[in-house]
């Protein structure tokens, strides 16, 4: 099988010709690529440059019977490294204008209406969002996603100590479920000097959830201020054990000296004793 060479004539790179990627562009794919919201996000499209009343009762359909109503064959193209013939497959027009009945004026005007509120509701929010995230960098000294905002989240998962050689402090942290799930590895560590910066995967401060059920949360800055004073007081006792240690160690010394001059004193005393 004649495979093809990366830059041939009538291919982008290696693995699709140039009319398939024109057919992409286009809006037509690979039955395949047709997941069940591609289609809806279609069809909703169509509705709305046509100005026809796109019914949401649609999206109760199953991705077989959308695509037995929605889409349509439009031609074959080469791809993959063989060369291989694939299908590639578009919206039905005429399917999506029998479908929905053109809009009168005034439902035009209550749709853009409702989408003009909805984009403001939407760009009003993300303005929010970005501000607390904003207040939350310039109060705690650190990025949401940062190791530090990590520690004060989730301290059951962090631990702090000082590398013996080059006496600094260090977070050592197991990184989120989700984290490892993507082929990380648990176990990590970050020097205190680059906690406030460095990033870790699947952890915000301001995201809740997991998977596709993750959404952006208001979090109260009072509760946090405690969190990031524990993991601060946790911080200053990890740097004391290294000097409780020494001081340990420094009265055993002292104590064993002690008992070991209070043991010649006494044997001088005796052989004192016994030359008298």
């Amino acid at each position: 099988m004649t495979q093809v060479v990366y830059g041939q004539k009538g291919y982008l790179g290696s693995s699709m010709s140039v009319r398939a990627a024109e057919a992409y562009e286009q809006g037509e794919m690979p039955i395949s690529r047709w997941t069940k919201t591609a289609i809806i996000q279609a069809v909703k499209g169509y509705c709305f440059d046509f100005d026809l009343a796109y019914d949401p009762d649609i999206e109760n359909n199953t991705k077989a019977e959308l695509v037995k109503e929605f889409l349509e064959y439009k031609s074959w193209h080469h791809s993959s490294r063989t060369a291989r013939e694939v299908e590639f497959f578009g919206l039905n027009e005429d399917a999506v204008c029998r479908s929905f009945e053109q809009m009168s004026e005034e439902q035009i005007i209550e749709r853009d209406r409702q989408m003009a509120a909805e984009q403001a509701a939407q760009e009003a929010r993300l303005q929010f969002m970005n501000a607390r995230e904003k207040e939350f960098e310039q109060k705690f000294g650190c990025n949401p996603s940062s190791v530090l905002a990590y520690e004060a989240v989730h301290p059951e998962m962090c631990t702090r100590f000082i590398a013996r050689r080059k006496k600094t402090e260090m977070i050592s942290y197991r990184l989120p479920a989700e984290a490892v799930k993507a082929g990380m590895k648990e176990e990590q560590v970050c020097p205190v000097a680059h906690a406030s910066q460095s990033r870790i995967a699947y952890f915000h401060v301001f995201m809740q959830g997991t998977g596709k059920k993750r959404h952006w949360e208001d979090v109260d800055f009072e509760a946090l201020t405690e969190k990031f004073d524990k993991a601060a007081e946790k911080g200053k006792r990890a740097k004391m054990q290294p000097k409780a240690r020494l001081d340990a160690k420094k009265t055993c010394v002292e104590e064993a000296m002690r008992v070991m001059r209070e043991q010649t004193d006494n044997s001088g005393d005796k052989e004192q004793e016994n030359q008298k």
